[in-house]
């Protein structure tokens, strides 16, 4: 084989080979990309937090404003053999963390048993779940918040908790047609 016959193999293999990477790096494709945050794991003890994460404020760029409320939406597994309870929360940037149960009145008293073997799911605005009130600062999609649970036996672990961030829907999929007006 002539010079120019390896150089020209030697090219096309290389090219082959970086073909068959390309799925492995480089940007990602847009309908790859993750457009949502996902929420952050913990563990205080025998309890794993799953999916702790704040409730979108709305579409991407859109914020919680300073004195609104915002969900906080979380998992509490009891792995142990003991039961426990959670007994508090705390975050900077709320005058208090309460208890909701969708739209019934704010509970102050955070007292959410957790038997062993069992999972306590508060991931439901219209349901069971917790919520920063009386924000001291606008909160932006996208921007993570330190909070403190309180457990009465496992004791206090803090979490940097996202603000999440909803994946963008098309605004003609859920617009009713106009009608045609005549003149």
């Amino acid at each position: 084989m002539n010079r120019t016959g390896v150089v020209g193999t030697v090219l096309l293999t290389l090219l082959a080979l970086a073909g068959c990477g390309s799925t492995q790096a480089g940007p990602p494709k847009l309908d790859q990309a993750r457009t949502e945050l996902a929420g952050v794991d913990g563990q205080a003890g025998q309890l794993r937090l799953l999916d702790v994460v704040i409730a979108s404020p709305g579409g991407r760029g859109s914020m919680h404003i300073a004195g609104d409320d915002a969900a906080l939406l979380l998992t509490i597994a009891n792995d142990g053999k003991a039961a426990d309870v959670l007994v508090g929360a705390s975050a900077e940037v709320a005058e208090q963390i309460v208890l909701r149960n969708g739209d019934a009145p704010p509970d102050p008293r955070l007292q959410v048993p957790l038997p062993p073997g069992d999972v306590a799911a508060l991931r439901q605005v219209t349901g069971p779940h917790l919520e920063l009130s009386g924000l001291r600062e606008t909160l932006r999609s996208g921007s993570g918040v330190p909070v403190s649970l309180v457990f009465r036996d496992a004791g206090t672990v803090t979490v940097d908790v996202p603000v999440a961030t909803y994946v963008d829907v098309r605004p003609d999929k859920y617009l009713e047609p106009v009608a045609a007006t005549t003149r």
